[in-house]
């Protein structure tokens, strides 16, 4: 093990631990905090309803605008619409991806729509509970020579807005939601979030090559539904 050191980024407004290793070699992560317990719910719950009743494909709740900072532009900032995913515990990280792994390759002689049946049928029964995911964050994978990675990666501090209203559903699941979850980006290249997130990927749209996972650690959030600014966590 390493020292560490807590520092505070005065100009970004977020805090990041340095780890110096016994071989001299820093390593960097920012700290966080957990997402609000109930929008972290409402994720799993999302992400349950679509393996069973949409085979699959995204609700709109998955499918955030995240903000990124971009000088010269209106409000000195850009939206751009991404999905997001969730990321296994830590405890558990390793062995989801090579759960990933091992069914795409059992499974591709077969072809993509195989893959995607088996990817479906075995996501039935992950998104089971809130305490099977890490909570404070929330994942996406983009091109590497992408204009929002280029933001990111220029200024990591950003906002994810998850906007709902289906009103006659119904369903509690679908009220009307507005929530701004503040965060700091993380841009993995490679590591074990990147193999997580990119195998996950490559199960229901084959491999991406020259991409990137974005880690969003939570920092604050707002709900901020019909001109309310309420902090939620």
């Amino acid at each position: 093990s390493g020292r560490k050191l807590t520092i505070r980024k005065i100009r970004f407004g977020f805090t990041f631990t340095v780890q110096v290793t016994r071989s001299g070699v820093f390593e960097m992560s920012v700290a966080s905090t957990p997402l609000p317990e109930e929008f972290l719910e409402w994720q799993v719950q999302l992400r349950r309803h679509t393996m069973h009743e949409r085979n699959g494909a995204p609700h709109i709740g998955v499918v955030p605008l995240l903000f990124v900072h971009r000088p010269g532009v209106a409000v000195g900032g850009s939206a751009h619409s991404i999905v997001c995913g969730l990321l296994p515990a830590a405890s558990q990280l390793e062995k989801k991806t090579q759960e990933f792994r091992g069914l795409y390759e059992d499974s591709i002689e077969k072809g993509a729509r195989h893959v995607y049946d088996r990817g479906i049928d075995y996501l039935l029964s992950y998104y089971d509970s809130r305490e099977d995911f890490e909570p404070d964050t929330l994942t996406t994978l983009l091109p590497e020579e992408s204009e929002l990675v280029k933001a990111l990666r220029a200024r990591s501090s950003c906002a994810l807005v998850f906007n709902v209203f289906e009103s006659d559903t119904g369903n509690k699941l679908f009220n009307p939601r507005c929530q701004q979850i503040e965060a700091v980006a993380e841009v993995h290249a490679s590591g074990p979030v990147f193999d997580n997130v990119w195998w996950h990927n490559t199960l229901f749209h084959g491999m991406a090559d020259n991409h990137v996972v974005v880690q969003f650690r939570h920092q604050k959030s707002w709900d901020t539904r019909f001109g309310a600014f309420d902090r939620t966590g």
